[in-house]
């Protein structure tokens, strides 16, 4: 068995619909650098280390951990093409 980009893998269904699929950019972020990024478009908390948006009708909550969840996709290769999306707005905010 292969081993899916971003490690993505379903883990319930979605209240709204869909699932919500987790997946992991690989490394942590900078919540001060990412709230920057994203303010004005996500719901963000430099000290609970999230930040929560919509992006083409699901919600996407990143963590400072790196992990990302994707609520209310249809499958994991959709949550993979989300994730694909978002990845070069949220990069500059990486601690390498």
């Amino acid at each position: 068995m292969t081993e899916k980009k971003y490690n993505v893998k379903a883990v319930r269904p979605c209240k709204s619909g869909g699932f919500v699929v987790e997946g992991h950019f690989g490394t942590p972020f900078s919540m001060q650098e990412l709230c920057t990024i994203l303010q004005g478009v996500a719901q963000c908390s430099e000290k609970l280390g999230v930040a929560q948006f919509s992006h083409e009708g699901c919600s996407i909550t990143i963590y400072k951990s790196g992990r990302v969840d994707v609520h209310g996709v249809e499958s994991e290769d959709e949550a993979i093409q989300f994730i694909d999306d978002i990845r070069p707005i949220v990069e500059d905010a990486f601690i390498d």
